[in-house]
C-alpha cells in the first residue's frame, strides 16, 4: 500500500476494516484486520502468561511496510484499534527527505 496517504483516505480505509480468521487460523490462531480485500494488520495471542491457557493477551503488527509491534492488549478488539491507529500514523506520516 502507498504511503502518504491523506488522512480522508486513510480514515474511509479504515471506516472499512473489519477482523477476519486467518486461512491458516487453525494452526495459527491468528486474525487479519482487512480493509478492502488489503491485509493491514496481523494479530495472535500472546503467549507467556499466568491464565489457565497460558494466555496473557493479544498482540499486533503492520501487515506490510514498518515492523511496528505492541502489545498485549487484553482484547483481539483492543489490540486491532491500537494497531489501526499505528496504521493510520503511519500511512500518513509524510516522508523527509
Amino acid at each position: 500500500m502507498a504511503r502518504s496517504l491523506s488522512a480522508k483516505a486513510a480514515r474511509a480505509i479504515l471506516d472499512a476494516a473489519e477482523i477476519v480468521k486467518a486461512p491458516d487460523w487453525s494452526e495459527t490462531r491468528r486474525w487479519y484486520v482487512v480493509s478492502g480485500g488489503r491485509q493491514l494488520l496481523v494479530i495472535e495471542p500472546s503467549y507467556g502468561g499466568t491464565s489457565r491457557a497460558g494466555r496473557n493477551g493479544w498482540i499486533w503488527w503492520l501487515a506490510e511496510g514498518a515492523r511496528m509491534r505492541n502489545g498485549p492488549e487484553p482484547t483481539r478488539e483492543k489490540a486491532a484499534i491500537a494497531g489501526l491507529a499505528a496504521w493510520q500514523r503511519w500511512v500518513t506520516r509524510k516522508e523527509t527527505p
